[in-house]
């Protein structure tokens, strides 16, 4: 009924799902025809799961019904780790006294709580799997396309998510770092629940302007590092969003992170000292270079995930 959910998401060009799609043939796998899924997600209308940090949705596929819901979790550089409950339901309609009353906070009235629960937005989407035996691991790669609606306003869905089902997290990141060769692949580190949300809103959150420097120096290195992974992202989403100043935002963050590498050369694992920081730079100086080129790109994919591997390795243990 539940299990800590260990996934990676990358977000496809289309140009990259035929290479990635060979390239999973190559491995020792089992192959699930792409199958139609509906999910639909709930919450009250004052947002209370999404401010306990939960998402609940009932997925519909060939006539079945599971309801979920993720608790509070954490994403470190694109990889998610959050507790997931899974009951197997007769039809598409609530029964939250159906999960443990240990996930629900103190004092949660249960049956008011679904009584206010309200449809928010849904997901439609084909999906696509692979169960590969990868070095010491199980790991399931699903390739989901589609669309997340809510009202009359939509996002498409175009990832790949390779989740841990026995081994090592380790091995999910080597996966990973494979299927980087691959040009039009993005670390990404929103769930489509988040991205469904943000179609709620009635106007655009103003993008917040990237942090260029933090002083490092004074915090422990897993704590620096999760700091610099979250700044890459943000600075991928300024210079996405084509906001102005972005590219050089990002030159200016690239420089940091060589005097951070500088800083911690006695004690940074060799693929990371091996990151191209100069010929990322030099990307950068491409005026014709444009951010989804850049974003999308292998060399940038591998920096982000040699970075996460170091940060996974420090500060986690295994998941067996």
């Amino acid at each position: 009924m539940s299990h800590l959910e260990v996934e990676l998401k990358l977000a496809a060009q289309t140009t990259a799902i035929e290479p990635v799609r060979q390239f999973l043939s190559t491995l020792s796998h089992q192959h699930t025809e792409p199958k139609k899924l509906t999910n639909i997600y709930f919450d009250t209308e004052t947002r209370q799961l999404r401010q306990w940090d939960m998402g609940l949705r009932i997925r519909g596929c060939d006539g079945r019904y599971e309801m979920t819901i993720k608790t509070a979790g954490q994403v470190i550089g694109g990889l998610h780790q959050r507790p997931e409950y899974n009951v197997d339901i007769d039809a598409p309609e609530l029964n939250l006294p159906a999960f443990p009353v240990e996930i629900w906070s103190e004092g949660t009235d249960v049956q008011q709580l679904q009584s206010q629960l309200q449809i928010l937005f849904s997901t439609n989407f084909t999906r696509e799997k692979w169960l590969v035996t990868f070095e010491d691991s199980e790991i399931e790669i699903v390739f989901d396309q589609g669309e997340i609606s809510a009202g009359s306003r939509d996002l498409p869905i175009q990832e790949f998510e390779l989740e841990l089902k026995k081994g090592f997290v380790a091995d999910v990141l080597n996966l990973a770092k494979k299927l980087a060769d691959i040009d039009g692949l993005r670390l990404s580190s929103t769930s489509k629940a988040a991205r469904g949300y943000s179609l709620m809103q009635t106007e655009r959150a103003p993008l917040q302007q990237p942090e260029t420097v933090f002083d490092y120096e004074q915090q422990p290195i897993e704590q620096a590092l999760m700091h610099m992974q979250q700044l890459s992202q943000q600075h991928e989403a300024y210079w996405l969003a084509d906001e102005a100043g972005a590219r050089e935002g990002l030159d200016v963050f690239l420089r940091f992170v060589q005097a951070f590498l500088v800083h911690y050369r006695n004690s940074a694992p060799q693929f990371v000292q091996d990151i191209p920081l100069e010929q990322l730079r030099a990307d950068l100086a491409d005026d014709k270079l444009s951010a989804e080129t850049f974003c999308y790109s292998s060399r940038w994919l591998k920096c982000k995930l040699a970075f996460t591997q170091w940060l996974i390795a420090l500060k986690y243990t295994d998941i067996h």
